[in-house]
């Protein structure tokens, strides 16, 4: 579509105009509000004892759920991108779940599943307490960004195809040589720019983890619910300024990775077959003693050996 100079300019500004109503302002009060009392102020508020406590349990989590969704999540992506099985619609759809249910209903769900009448209540007994502690609070985390790996993964096993691995295996890679000297690195940058959403999620996430936490600070207290403790229950607004501050660098810092990821991943996933020869791709997936030699196809037609 051939569109004026003047629709284009247009068309900037209004978009111009809504991210800076809905986005630009609100982010810019928040920092103007939070050094407002001045930057001493600022940092005695984000290095109180209970402030570091919640940095240091978001952190926790983040490095708790990360890799369980990086290693589940794969696989998930690999079972749904390569396989063929009756259910895998249903499946498809109960991957995109958290992306349709509130998180609040996450977090009912996880008590009425685990809490001291649910269905695993009785775990409670052994002395190991799920619902108001850190294990519930990674069990909703774990929930609400489950998508996000399979999401960005399994687009990019449907554009790679299995040309490559089953060449691999045909040569004699195992399972695993495969998968890692051929279908991780082609997966590589899907799979970075999934963990970063990840990361960005879980230092985010309010509605499913305020439902199971105990938001007691120093025990289950994380940097959002310390935001909304400090706003409403300590009507200390300064602080809860500054907290929701030090989550917003944090979650910039991400944004900023995710960024620089997607400018380098950008056409990188559509070629990542072509970096190399197919036959070069299949010979780094074996042993060195099994690579094919192709010192014949190098010499003249006629020429023996």
């Amino acid at each position: 579509m051939i569109v004026s100079r003047w629709t284009k300019y247009g068309l900037r500004t209004v978009a111009l105009v809504y991210l800076t109503i809905l986005l630009v302002i609100p982010v810019g009060l928040i920092f103007w509000r939070s050094f407002e009392p001045g930057l001493g102020q600022f940092w005695e508020w984000i290095t109180t004892p209970a402030a570091i406590s919640a940095l240091q349990l978001s952190l926790i989590i983040v490095a708790i759920v990360v890799p369980l969704n990086v290693v589940f999540g794969v696989l998930t992506a690999l079972a749904l991108a390569r396989g063929r099985f009756r259910g895998k619609g249903l499946m498809q759809a109960v991957v995109d779940l958290p992306f349709a249910v509130s998180p609040v209903v996450a977090g009912v769900a996880l008590i009425a599943l685990w809490g001291s009448q649910g269905w695993f209540g009785g775990i409670e007994s052994l002395g190991f307490r799920v619902i108001f502690g850190v294990p519930g609070m990674v069990l909703a985390t774990l929930f609400v960004t489950l998508p996000f790996v399979v999401r960005e993964v399994e687009p990019v096993l449907h554009e790679i195809g299995t040309e490559q691995e089953e060449a691999a295996a045909t040569l004699g890679a195992s399972a695993w040589q495969t998968f890692w000297r051929i279908t991780l690195p082609a997966i590589r940058w899907g799979l970075t720019y999934g963990v970063v959403l990840t990361i960005a999620r879980s230092l985010g996430e309010y509605g499913a983890v305020t439902m199971v936490s105990s938001n007691m600070p120093g025990v289950s207290q994380t940097l959002t619910l310390l935001v909304h403790s400090r706003y409403t229950d300590d009507y200390n607004e300064y602080g809860a300024y500054a907290a929701a501050t030090l989550l917003m660098m944090v979650a910039i810092a991400a944004l900023v990775i995710m960024t620089l990821i997607e400018r380098r991943s950008r056409g990188r996933v559509v070629d990542a077959g072509a970096l190399m020869a197919p036959e070069a791709i299949v010979e780094a997936s074996l042993p060195h003693d099994e690579a094919v030699d192709h010192t014949d196809d190098e010499r003249p037609v006629g020429e023996k050996r």
